[in-house]
């Protein structure tokens, strides 16, 4: 009962976020690239596990057993579309090309049962060589959106990415681990409570991608990343210019305090300097090497201790609510978050220390 009930887990699992996301999709999801994404990718996976448990179940087929195959070349790739599709990145050859060992797959097998070939090998090299590519440049492409994302807002819109990249971190040793499990093969689990380790290894990774990628998403108007044109041509201007530009950005923040606004982005600061994006993103860059969240969050964090040091606000609770509201921060979770970064103390610590 104990080993039965062991062995359907990850496809229970899968069923449930494939049924989720189904939902989602269908009644019409604010981004359906990234749930449909996601909802393929859990189509596979219930497939995959669903062959599992047939095996470990001792009712292996020829179907299943073509369809575990050619599904398991798959999960990785589709899981790599839904993080270019919650990146708002194009999705380019790289897909398909991942995708492509899957197809060759599906025509292939038949006639390899049929006259013996082999090659069982050189898919289990595919197989590592895919999760290889997808967790690399998985986790590459996350830090480089965090990071686009720091530089166009302020509202702390990049750690909606941070538990997946975190968990892409789990998915790399989970590959890891699913790439050993490939190489000793299923049927050295075949009826051992064994089967145990990566039922519950993969169930575990499984829960959370799933419940990561139900609560993560992306703003609709978050801004789409820069064309190369726009980064070279932001690159090529002088010292002087820059110098200009950032003298500019200075004054604007402190003489109009545009930090105070909790929903600044940097087209509401590229307006208010009478230039663009890129280049004011560029500037800030090149001169401070800061992200523009990081810069105005300097600005916020520095009039959040005036307020914090005021002895006009009666109350801790005074005090920080003013700070928050008047700062620009957009939670109190923020505001405790960034001040401790920056100033190596919580406001209140601060506040004790320096009322004046």
């Amino acid at each position: 009962m104990l080993y039965d009930w062991i062995i359907s887990l990850p496809m229970m699992l899968c069923f449930f976020w494939c049924i989720f996301f189904a939902v989602r999709f269908h009644h019409g999801s604010a981004e359906p690239r990234v749930t449909g994404t996601i909802y393929l990718f859990y189509i596979a996976a219930t497939i995959l596990y669903t062959d599992h448990w047939l095996y470990f179940s001792d009712h292996p087929s020829f179907i299943g057993e073509w369809s575990y195959s050619v599904v398991n070349l798959c999960v990785y790739p589709l899981y790599y579309a839904y993080l270019r599709a919650l990146t708002r990145t194009r999705i380019t050859y790289e897909v398909p090309l991942l995708l492509l060992p899957a197809a060759v797959v599906a025509i292939v097998f038949p006639l390899n049962v049929r006259f013996h070939w082999g090659g069982e090998d050189l898919i289990h090299l595919i197989f590592a060589a895919q999760i290889a590519w997808v967790v690399i440049r998985g986790y590459r492409l996350i830090k480089a959106t965090r990071q686009r994302l720091d530089n166009n807002y302020t509202d702390d819109r990049s750690y909606l990415l941070q538990p997946t990249h975190t968990l892409l971190l789990l998915v790399g040793f989970t590959a890891v681990a699913s790439t050993l499990l490939n190489l000793l093969g299923r049927d050295r689990f075949d009826g051992s409570i064994l089967v145990a380790i990566p039922a519950v290894l993969m169930s575990i990774l499984l829960y959370g991608l799933g419940y990561v990628a139900a609560h993560t998403f992306m703003p609709k108007e978050t801004i789409a990343p820069e064309t190369e044109e726009e980064e070279d041509k932001a690159l090529r201007t002088t010292t002087e210019e820059t110098d200009e530009l950032f003298n500019k950005i200075i004054t604007v923040l402190r003489e109009e305090q545009l930090f105070t606004n909790p929903n600044l982005t940097i087209q509401d600061l590229a307006a208010a300097v009478g230039s663009n994006r890129t280049y004011v993103s560029a500037c800030i860059n090149r001169r401070t090497n800061f992200s523009f969240s990081q810069l105005v969050a300097q600005y916020r964090v520095e009039n959040a201790k005036t307020i914090l040091a005021d002895p006009q606000y009666g109350t801790d609770h005074d005090a920080v609510s003013s700070a928050i509201a008047l700062s620009g921060f957009t939670s109190e979770q923020t505001f405790y978050r960034v001040f401790k970064e920056l100033t190596g103390e919580t406001p209140l610590q601060y506040r004790h220390k320096n009322l004046q």
